[in-house]
């Protein structure tokens, strides 16, 4: 049923080449024109690439199609932009623009302000959560900028989250695994939501009207498509779905910051 949604999308829907094309810059910007020394590590330019890769999978392949179909692959999405990218993205990124940022007060003042521990966790779980009440996820789906713009500021929240964790300046190594069991503990509560709850959370899943608008988003064309047959493309139980989008968020999360926990303090500040 899968595959019949998807030979109605075009190509180009699927694999969302403006993103494609923002990508570009950004690798030309990262290799060609930010400054660094001429000895920076292989590893940790793959790295980066690596965690673009996993921002495009999220946002620019039929990933991001299918996430509108089957709930469960919305977790993916969040999984691939929030819990592997943003590490990735950090370990690769080349700091000296960051030091040459600093030396100009008002940027030095809001990169301190962003950096610290508590603001990024503050901004990641709030935005987490607030994205993923039902009445502002069903209004997002519906209107393709506004999704995106959750989408990146997720992003961006994720990669305020994780900085203190890969960077070895923000915090010793305790705080570090007392930082890292509380990103855990707060983001496990939606995970058990999904897990236990008996009835679908969001109607962009189960109504016929909302899911159609939800896919018109991606592809004008589904408009012409009789409810009738719109209400076949719904094949997809909501609740099997959350259940297995909830054992995705809490075992990959457990996985990854478990990772985390166990080689993120080696690399901290003194205490």
């Amino acid at each position: 049923m899968l595959e019949i949604i998807l030979d109605e999308f075009h190509f180009s829907t699927l694999w969302n080449g403006g993103i494609l094309i923002y990508m570009g810059f950004i690798f030309i910007i990262y290799f060609l024109l930010l400054p660094q020394d001429f000895k920076y590590p292989l590893w940790k330019q793959v790295a980066f690439v690596l965690g673009m890769v996993a921002v495009f999978a999220a946002l620019g392949s039929p990933i991001n199609v299918i996430a509108r179909i089957k709930f469960s692959i919305h977790i993916l999405q969040l999984i691939l932009l929030l819990l592997i990218a943003p590490p990735l993205l950090i370990i690769g990124f080349k700091n000296e623009i960051f030091e040459r940022a600093r030396k100009v007060k008002i940027l030095g003042s809001i990169l301190k302000f962003l950096s610290k521990p508590i603001v990024g966790f503050l901004a990641f779980f709030v935005l987490f959560y607030w994205y993923h009440v039902a009445s502002v996820f069903n209004h997002a789906r519906l209107d393709l900028f506004i999704n995106y713009l959750f989408m990146l500021a997720l992003l961006f929240v994720g990669i305020l989250l994780w900085l203190p964790i890969i960077s070895p300046s923000k915090l010793n190594k305790n705080r570090k695994r007392v930082y890292i069991l509380l990103s855990i503990i707060f983001l496990i509560p939606y995970g058990l939501i999904l897990l236990f709850q008996d009835q679908s959370l969001y109607l962009v899943y189960t109504d016929v009207e909302m899911f159609m608008q939800s896919l018109a988003v991606c592809m004008p064309s589904i408009k012409e498509i009789p409810p009738e047959f719109a209400a076949a493309l719904l094949p997809y139980n909501p609740v099997e779905e959350q259940f297995q989008g909830g054992m995705m968020l809490v075992l990959s999360q457990l996985v990854i910051f478990g990772i985390a926990f166990i080689v993120g303090p080696k690399y901290s500040k003194q205490s």
